[in-house]
């Protein structure tokens, strides 16, 4: 499956431009992607968690009531890639220090206290996925098939998974063996990544009630 990237507006020396949004400083450019049948447009992703405390549907409301979204899986994996990478840029078209990208990285996945976890746009059906998109200022849910996804728990290799994720960025069916803890999706169930002292974790099988002060999500919202 070819992976390819949509294409981004950008200055003349390659930089994207500026966003149109409040605090342009506080979020990264994710540039959009088309994944087979999938695709991404240009998202701003905030640096920093927010909507702590909240419940997966509570959190779902409250980006919807300020325009954003939850990152899906696909775009949390692409969101890594670009924190590995050591090069991003800002909402202002600024390219950032290439230690406050390693900084947030860490943030989420350096295996250490304190306990960090985050919601992922991702709910799962019998052998299907749903994830949400904001069409005409309302909340649109997306439901897909899943496939060739790896449907049994197992420790897998994050480099792997990174760089070979299915188009909802899932691991594979032939996921390498590593340190990341993968829990298979459930029907009924919700997606988070979250880290502590022991390893880290992406999760597809956490209930959408559940809630906890450090537990928040990442808000995201189309690049304009």
């Amino acid at each position: 499956m070819a992976f390819n990237f949509a294409v981004s507006s950008k200055n003349t020396n390659g930089a994207p431009l500026p966003a149109n949004i409040a605090d342009p400083e506080k979020y990264l450019i994710l540039d959009g992607r088309t994944y087979g049948g999938y695709s991404c447009p240009d998202m701003l992703v905030s640096m920093e968690k927010s909507y702590h405390g909240k419940d997966w549907n509570q959190a779902q409301d409250a980006l919807h009531q300020n325009g954003e979204t939850m990152l899906t899986i696909r775009q949390f994996a692409d969101f890594l890639n670009l924190l590995k990478s050591g090069k991003a840029y800002d909402g202002r078209g600024k390219a950032v220090d290439g230690k406050r990208l390693t900084s947030i990285l860490n943030e989420i996945v350096k295996v250490r206290d304190p306990w960090r976890s985050e919601w992922l746009d991702a709910q799962f059906g019998e052998g299907t996925i749903s994830y949400h998109i904001i069409e005409n200022q309302m909340l649109k849910k997306i439901e897909e098939p899943l496939a060739d996804y790896l449907s049994s728990d197992k420790q897998i290799s994050m480099a792997d998974w990174l760089k070979n994720a299915n188009q909802h960025g899932l691991p594979r069916a032939n996921a390498k063996a590593g340190n990341l803890y993968y829990f298979a999706p459930v029907k009924g169930r919700v997606a988070r990544f979250y880290a502590n002292s022991v390893g880290a974790y992406l999760g597809c099988g956490w209930d959408p009630s559940y809630s906890n002060s450090d537990l928040g999500v990442r808000a995201a919202r189309k690049k304009i």
